[in-house]
């Protein structure tokens, strides 16, 4: 791939998946609140939320892995979502492990002054 269709790529990547965390973070998340539902996990879990998100971002990278997999053995098969569409959820879910992992380190970071 020549530079100028890779930084397409980019370019293009960034706009799906930031629309992509816009919709689901509607769909998950409070407004005031974009981690809400790993901290409902949490809860629910008793799993810290740090856990929880790994344990989400762990299925779209075992899709992933899936499909890697089967493209090398030559296998088709029916999929409920493209394996663009769980590149970008896995980049969306590295997004969110960062924001917890900020968030967490940012509070810790407050409690040590």
């Amino acid at each position: 791939m020549n530079n100028p269709d890779f930084t397409r790529l980019v370019e293009e990547t960034f706009t799906e998946t930031k629309q992509l965390l816009k919709v689901k973070g509607g769909e998950y998340a409070a407004e005031q609140d974009r981690l809400a539902n790993f901290n409902r996990g949490a809860l629910l879990t008793g799993m810290p939320r740090l856990s929880v998100a790994f344990v989400y971002l762990s299925k779209h990278y075992d899709a992933i892995s899936r499909e890697v997999q089967d493209r090398a053995a030559g296998i088709t098969r029916e999929k409920s979502e493209s394996f663009e569409g769980r590149i970008h959820d896995l980049i969306n879910y590295c997004l969110l492990l960062k924001a917890i992992i900020r968030e967490d380190d940012s509070a810790f970071d407050d409690k040590e002054v």
